[in-house]
């Protein structure tokens, strides 16, 4: 009977199928806005507007996300997501990444424009 009981057990594991988890890249640099390429590019785009914008960090379903966005409390936009290549994921706070502000953790500024 106890062999039964390994048997079925072993069964149990060899057939039983495991989601595949995916893996992100993660970036870790020091100073993102400049060792990344592609985000030395948007914050120079970035430092020639007139009004008020930011980059932040953070961790988001498993991976590093930087968030664009416009400071200035005059203005109501949403801030754009991307990932460490630069690839747009979504914009937060609407129906492509709607629980975003509750879902970001360790949310760091990297970069202001300071206006």
């Amino acid at each position: 009977m106890r062999s039964l009981y390994a048997f079925c057990l072993l069964c149990l594991i060899a057939f039983t199928s495991c989601e595949e988890e995916q893996v992100y890249k993660t970036c870790v640099v020091e100073n993102p806005v400049q060792e990344l390429e592609w985000l030395r590019v948007k914050v120079s785009e970035l430092q020639k507007s007139e009004y008020c914008q930011f980059v932040q960090t953070g961790n988001f379903k498993g991976r590093t996300v930087f968030v664009v966005g416009n400071c200035d409390p005059l203005i109501n936009s949403i801030n754009s997501v991307y990932d460490c290549d630069g690839n747009l994921l979504c914009y937060g706070g609407d129906e492509t990444c709607p629980n975003f502000q509750q879902e970001v953790k360790d949310v760091k500024l990297v970069w202001t424009n300071g206006k």
